[in-house]
């Protein structure tokens, strides 16, 4: 026991138990903040120390390549600090990484060669808009995004494309349940799998192949996976079938920290864990060494409302600490107001920018703090995501305002003379604006002149390829019939001053049908629809200064913002980090600001006709709450602005399960 000794120093009992047990199923509960990696690694230190385990019989199983990574050295380090020589290392990937090692070491049984090719997103998407055109059904209104996203889910659910009619139904799932296996032999004719079949086929052949399978299960005797409430069927299936011949499999994670339903996750795989083993032994992590014991109290008191869930209670030996501050805003602006200044009191204590993390439910809430932010001159990085004026579809409708306001705007034009797709490609496009080159106008020029038959000289001069022409005017026509244009030799005006900011966004959305090319039912549609309402908000609000003059002033500001962005830093290498509040799982920070404690927002208004929506919500309040280490902000506004005009908000039901004696009330009013 001389070489454990070191593991053993860092370990409170909990802990030691945990990683002592090595034969048999073991399930830890590892709170926030708990030290759950901590125990994986020393676990597996442990087994290669003291139990003279061969590491190649040990698998761990995680979520993210970064902490798989993180996972290796830790144990890495361990073994050296514990005198174990560096010759053999256990297994450490993540879900899909392992289910790539084994396809390959194994992929004769689906007569493809080792080398076969993964498709990642935009492969899968293409190869199925193939597909549909071979049917001659039309992409514009049956997504191939959409389609992928059902034979992922699918995959997922380890569902083949024989069973798929069984399981799906509707529009769509009727249109996937005819490319699935289409889709699936075309890969298999490639050579390629895509994402999905990394665990489905895998599973697949270890469901059918004895041998496979023992071979595997023989090979990594001890398994163990972290963050067991993320996982989906197949993951599951996956991990029942290598460990259900020695059953040595530790897992660990909190069905409280469960967010991820709306990926296929499913936290009742860790909540009936002891009904997929026999014997298993249960050890709860439940002491927090990350926060305070306000913080902790705030955060138990909400999960505690949870029906569907394991009972353990998360304690610290910390002190209380700081109150938890609840600050009620009297607007959204008036809310971000407040976070900068408390940011900036925070900073004038020394606080360290990289200590604060402002966290948000949806990705739109970031743009009124960001502002705010660049305002004060205040660095900030948005982690696992874009800045607001950054995302895709808010530079694209920005674009289409800018060329409508200035057909000379080259940049504008070119990024989205395809956006919705007209099948006008790079080349295209660069032999357009040779043409334009040569005539020594701009190709906005050139286009408008052409199809709106103003420039004769223009018209006579241009070869341009026949398919082409008609690609291009299909952009035009949707232009023209946004706001007249009218040209002078070598000189081109269009007449955007009588046009508003919002009745210009509401035109191009309608004249483009830019909303159904990004409406593919995914959670990722819906978080871009709503960044283009919030813009159409911020638009409202120059509409309400300015009237019909708005447009160019709105156009104007966003311009300075995103010049204020662009120089955003002071030097110091120091950001505040701003995410949602499902890019903070993992994290933590000593100052946290959770805003928009509003119902509709956290819990979000999608939840409110689904007990398990509604519960999901309740476990993202209580991560957004754990991430804080010495002092957590609750913000709520009183009335948001919307296109419509002001809409009063309800305090989020969350803040009403908090005990108000460990909290701080505030007011604008006060």
């Amino acid at each position: 026991m001389s070489n454990s000794l070191p593991i053993f120093v860092r370990l409170n009992p909990q802990q030691k138990e945990a990683v002592e047990h090595t034969d048999g199923p073991l399930l830890i509960f590892a709170g926030a903040g708990s030290g759950k990696t901590r125990v994986i690694t020393n676990r597996i230190a442990y087994l290669i120390s003291d139990k003279n385990t061969n590491p190649e019989n040990i698998l761990a199983v995680t979520f993210t390549k970064k902490a798989a990574g993180e996972m290796q050295e830790r144990v890495r380090s361990i073994l050296k600090d514990l005198g174990v020589p560096d010759t053999k290392q256990p297994t450490i990937g993540t879900f899909h990484s392992i289910g790539a090692m084994i396809l390959r070491q194994n992929s004769k049984y689906f007569d493809m060669t080792p080398s076969f090719s993964i498709y990642d997103s935009n492969d899968s998407e293409n190869l199925i808009k193939d597909l549909l055109k071979e049917r001659n059904i039309d992409i514009k209104e049956i997504k191939p995004r959409s389609i992928a996203y059902f034979i992922s889910a699918a995959k997922n659910e380890l569902i083949s494309p024989e069973q798929f009619p069984m399981h799906y139904g509707g529009f769509i799932e009727d249109i996937t349940a005819e490319i699935y296996p289409e889709y699936q032999k075309q890969l298999k004719a490639q050579n390629s799998v895509d994402f999905g079949d990394l665990l489905y086929l895998t599973v697949k052949m270890l469901n059918e192949s004895k041998e496979i399978l023992d071979r595997y299960q023989n090979k990594y005797r001890y398994l163990m996976i972290d963050e067991y409430q993320d996982t989906n069927t197949v993951q599951y299936k996956f991990a029942k079938l290598l460990s259900d011949k020695y059953k040595n499999i530790c897992v660990v994670g909190d069905d409280d920290q469960g967010i991820y339903a709306w990926r296929g996750a499913d936290i009742k795989n860790i909540q009936s864990f002891e009904k997929d083993f026999d014997n298993v032994k249960v050890i709860k992590l439940e002491q927090n060494y990350r926060s305070t014991k306000n913080v902790i109290e705030a955060a138990v008191s909400v999960i505690q409302q949870n029906n569907s869930r394991v009972d353990k209670e998360l304690w610290t030996d910390k002190g209380s600490g700081e109150e938890i501050t609840v600050y009620q805003a009297r607007d959204q602006e008036e809310e971000a107001e407040y976070v900068v200044d408390e940011i900036s009191e925070l900073r004038r204590k020394d606080v360290g920018l990289s200590d604060i993390a402002i966290l948000y439910r949806t990705n739109y809430q970031s743009r009124v703090i960001e502002e705010e932010l660049l305002r004060n001159g205040l660095p900030y990085k948005l982690v696992g995501g874009f800045r607001f004026y950054d995302r895709q579809e808010i530079k694209d409708i920005l674009s289409y305002l800018r060329f409508v306001v200035n057909l000379k705007d080259e940049l504008s034009l070119t990024r989205i003379l395809n956006v919705p797709t007209r099948k006008i490609g790079p080349k295209s496009v660069a032999s357009m604006h040779k043409i334009a080159r040569e005539l020594n106008c701009s190709l906005g020029e050139l286009l408008v002149a052409i199809f709106l038959n103003t420039n004769p000289e223009y018209v006579d001069k241009v070869q341009f390829n026949k398919n082409l022409l008609n690609k291009s005017k299909q952009y035009i026509d949707e232009m023209s019939k946004f706001k007249s244009a009218y040209i002078t030799f070598g000189n081109i005006y269009v007449d955007a001053k009588g046009e508003d900011a919002l009745e210009a966004i509401e035109r191009v959305l309608s004249q483009t049908r830019y909303i159904e090319y990004i409406d593919d039912g995914t959670e990722q549609a819906q978080y871009k629809k709503e960044n283009i309402e919030e813009l159409k908000n911020v638009a409202s609000t120059y509409v309400n200064k300015y009237g019909k003059k708005s447009l160019e002033l709105f156009l104007q500001e966003i311009a300075l913002i995103e010049e204020e962005q662009d120089k955003n830093t002071d030097g110091s290498g120091q950001n505040i980090n701003m995410m949602t509040l499902h890019s903070s799982k993992g994290l933590e920070f000593k100052y946290v600001f959770m805003i928009g404690m509003e119902e509709g927002l956290l819990p979000h208004s999608r939840s409110f006709t689904d007990e398990d929506g509604l519960e999901e919500e309740r476990r993202l309040c209580y991560v957004g709450i754990t991430r804080a280490k010495e002092k957590l902000y609750l913000t709520f506004a009183e009335r948001r602005q919307t296109r419509e005009g002001y809409s009063d908000q309800i305090p989020s039901r969350f803040l009403g399960e908090i005990p108000q004696d460990i909290c701080e009330y505030y007011s604008w009013q006060s």
